[in-house]
């Protein structure tokens, strides 16, 4: 674990526009696991622990997107996360006070992305879904439940639309 001074002086790091471009080093000393040559835009917003994201080789996420990290989160292989995309991994109605976590339970789910998997913009994955390899995910889908792998899903609630042809895929 880093000290908070640390922390924050990566984060001031991650916003400085000359040493930005060195960004997968901060986020590597702020607690991102993960293979070379993976990209995290310097303007990525994390909540929780950075501990918790695991990047492959090739895995992209885009600037503006939110990643909320109390459960794992893994991105696989050649997957990218495009622009202002939200990944969720807990949910509570917050504050003490609120009557409704009486039937409300916290939750706090992994996300799992599968390889090769296209996620576009402004999509939001809610906790506890793996979504499968060869996958694409329709700008501004909202993701409630798993994605099967060669899928393709779009709306809100996300929905299969159309599923790949795993041959083409092949060597």
């Amino acid at each position: 674990m880093i000290s908070k001074i640390k922390r924050k002086l990566y984060q001031l790091f991650l916003k400085t526009p000359i040493l930005s471009r060195y960004s997968r080093k901060w986020y590597k000393k702020l607690g991102v696991k993960g293979t070379e040559y993976y990209h995290l835009s310097s303007n990525i917003t994390f909540v929780g622990d950075y501990n918790l994201l695991t990047m492959a080789k090739g895995s992209v996420i885009r600037e503006g997107s939110l990643l909320h990290l109390v459960a794992p989160i893994t991105i696989g292989i050649n997957s990218a996360l495009a622009y202002q995309c939200t990944l969720l991994t807990g949910a509570n109605p917050n504050g003490p006070l609120n009557e409704l976590k009486k039937i409300y339970s916290k939750v706090r789910k992994p996300i799992i992305i599968g390889d090769n998997t296209w996620v576009g913009a402004r999509v939001t994955i809610l906790p506890g879904v793996t979504i499968g390899n060869f996958c694409v995910i329709a700008a501004g889908s909202v993701v409630n439940r798993d994605v099967p792998d060669y899928s393709v899903v779009a709306g809100v609630p996300a929905k299969i639309i159309k599923t790949l042809d795993p041959d083409l895929f092949k060597d």
